[in-house]
Formats: C-alpha cells, structure tokens, sequence
C-alpha cells in the first residue's frame, strides 16, 4: 500500500511539473512573439528580412521605415479602423515555422490586442496615416491593423537611430 502511494505522489508531482514547464513555455502564436521583421526603406520598399516573420498581412497594409526611428507610416489598400501597437519580445526559435499555415486573422481577440498596447488610434476611417512612436521604449513592437473588418499585424524594431541595423542583423544570425 505504501509503494502504491509513494508512485501515485511521484506521478502527480512530475505531472504537475511538466505542466507548468507547458504553461510556461513560449508559443509560435504568442501574441508578444516576434520571430523577425522585414527590413523597409524610407520609400516602403522591402529591402530584406531578418528572422522568420510571424506576420500576418495579406497585402492588406504596409509601413515604412522598419527598422524606425520616431515615425512609423501605415498605409492600406482598405479603411483601417484601429490600430493598436503593443510591446513583443524576439525569439530565434521559429525560424522554420511556416507561419501561412498558422495564422490568421480572428487569432487574437481585439480585446487581446488593446491589452498593454502602448499606442491605440481608434476610428480613423483613412487608408494612410503617420504614427509618432517617439513615446515608446527602444525594442520589438507588433502593429495591429483592423482593414475592413479583418485584423492583420506587422513587426517592427523601434530604436533611436539608423545606424543600429547592424546590431539587429547580427543579434538575427
């Protein structure tokens, strides 16, 4: 009977600890993970990419420059209706992920989103807009866009000059 009880308390703690080692780990669809960005002039042109984007744009939005500085300019094929801008933290472990099969644009809840964004702009109702970033700390940021309905969202590096790029290739590789 001992032995009984002694296994069934050893189960359950091992149970109980690979639960939180779950509960705790990061998830390729985190609302805060950023698994890279594409790199985009002062023109919104792509220039190129570190990591593996976990972005979800359909061609609905864009914005310029990225990495930024003070100035973040978002533009849309539709009218957005909100954008939110929340802190995220970079993560190398996704690099494989294929992330066109995995997200979409009911992932996140607007609720979800507006929870710890540090910027919210609310009916805009314009297809193009220049957003002040000065308020924000240096680091990884998400932008979320509602476009007609539908959210889709892009990575950003906010930092506080142009120079910084190579920091941010090397920390990418």
């Amino acid at each position: 009977m001992k032995r009984i009880i002694i296994f069934l308390a050893f189960v359950s703690v091992i149970g109980c600890s690979e639960k939180e080692d779950i509960d705790n780990a990061e998830n390729n669809i985190d609302i805060n993970l950023v698994t890279g960005i594409n790199l985009i002039d002062f023109t919104g042109g792509k220039i190129g990419q570190l990591g593996n984007p976990n972005e979800l744009n359909i061609i609905n939005f864009g914005l310029y420059p990225n990495p930024t500085v003070d100035i973040l300019n978002v533009y849309s094929m539709g009218i957005m209706s909100e954008i939110w801008i929340r802190p995220a933290n970079s993560s190398k472990n996704y690099l494989q992920t294929d992330f066109g099969t995995i997200l979409n644009s009911e992932l996140y809840s607007e609720n979800e989103i507006e929870k710890n964004s540090k910027i919210k702009l609310t009916n805009s109702g314009l297809s193009k807009i220049k957003i002040d970033l000065r308020s924000l700390e240096i680091g990884y940021y998400r932008v979320f866009v509602k476009v007609d309905g539908s959210i889709f969202w892009r990575n950003i590096y906010v930092g506080t000059n142009t120079s910084e790029l190579d920091n941010l290739k090397n920390d990418w590789n």
